[in-house]
């Protein structure tokens, strides 16, 4: 049976070492894609699931359990990974997971694919931290407005004008991106 996340927190504060395993496991996948969406380095995103989790331990004894966990580690992730990235902009990387950003694209033609996962990699990164932020927590995390307010800290109708705002942009910049092809 599953253990709740306050649950898991009651053992990780008990000592379990078993209980932190858990939790990490139930929030690396989580914690991996909001670190890529803002590095584009698979690398990169290793190191910060590894320091978001180092926090994770670090804090837990101040979580005050009022909130919802996983909230909680996303936006830890996200100043991590906002960290890494802001450290990182001199050393731009082309590395791309396409298992984190998928496009359709004809099976037929692998190229036309790299170019788009290209495209939206270079379009995500022009965006403002919490923009990059705001897409990855609804669009790769699937996670409500209201969870994504929570992860940025600010209202409902804040978050979804942060979306809007960046949907717009992303939109922008793909279309100038595809006319660019040749």
């Amino acid at each position: 049976m599953a253990s709740s996340d306050q649950d898991l927190v009651t053992e990780i504060r008990s000592g379990s070492a078993d209980a932190f395993d858990r939790l990490m496991r139930r929030y690396r996948g989580l914690v991996y894609r909001v670190a890529y969406g803002f590095t584009g380095d698979r690398e990169s995103a290793m190191d910060v699931v590894q320091d978001t989790f180092l926090k994770v331990h670090a804090r837990l004894g101040s979580w005050r359990g009022d909130g919802d966990l996983k909230n909680w580690i996303a936006r830890i992730a996200a100043n991590e990974a906002m960290n890494v990235a802001r450290s990182s902009r001199r050393h731009p990387t082309s590395e791309l997971d396409e298992s984190v950003f998928l496009l359709p694209a004809p099976e037929d033609d692998a190229e036309t694919r790299a170019s788009q996962q290209e495209a939206l990699h270079r379009s995500l990164a022009s965006l403002s931290p919490r923009q990059r932020l705001a897409v990855v927590l609804r669009y790769f995390e699937g996670l409500s407005s209201r969870e994504i307010s929570a992860v940025l800290e600010c209202t409902e109708g804040t978050a979804r004008n942060i979306l809007f705002r960046s949907l717009e942009k992303l939109r922008t910049l793909m279309t100038r991106s595809e006319e660019s092809l040749p």
